[in-house]
């Protein structure tokens, strides 16, 4: 199983699911599943958020490397593509065929049943990076727990 998370510029957001998600699996002993992100805006190399790094070394992540393009290969090897917000789904949907937009989904919409975008942090206070990190690690535990339900009990992700 192949999961891509996809945010802006995969700076912050994106980059700390793929990190808290692959950690959050180790610990269920879950193997088999590879994590990717990459962003919609073509900033690759780019240095990770320097206030997110900070606040994920804090809570017990290293958030290093570089930012990353999604690039055609990335998306048609997804399994799952889990976007930021409404306006990543877009752009993934306008890079995939019609037949294979059952694979995108948000963020919070796979993780606490709410249609809404998780916020990005950049810029903004110490409040919205420790929100945003709370709420990546919340929804990567439910991540992990339907992916082990799925692999025991035979369950759909979606």
């Amino acid at each position: 199983m192949k999961i891509l998370f996809v945010c802006s510029a995969n700076i912050c957001r994106s980059a700390l699911c793929e990190v808290v998600l692959k950690q959050k699996l180790r610990e269920r002993g879950i193997d088999g599943v590879e994590v990717d992100s990459g962003g919609v805006h073509d900033y690759a190399g780019e240095p990770r958020d320097s206030m997110l790094v900070s606040y994920a070394q804090k809570a017990g992540y290293e958030l290093k490397g570089k930012s990353k393009f999604i690039s055609q290969p990335m998306l048609d090897s997804a399994d799952y593509i889990i976007c930021m917000e409404h306006f990543h789904v877009v752009e993934v949907q306008k890079r995939l065929p019609y037949v294979r937009w059952n694979r995108i989904c948000l963020f919070n919409e796979i993780c606490f049943e709410e249609r809404t975008g998780l916020p990005d942090p950049s810029g903004d206070t110490g409040y919205m990076y420790t929100y945003v990190l709370q709420r990546i690690e919340e929804g990567c535990s439910t991540i992990a727990w339907k992916i082990s339900k799925m692999t025991n009990d035979g369950e759909n992700f979606f």
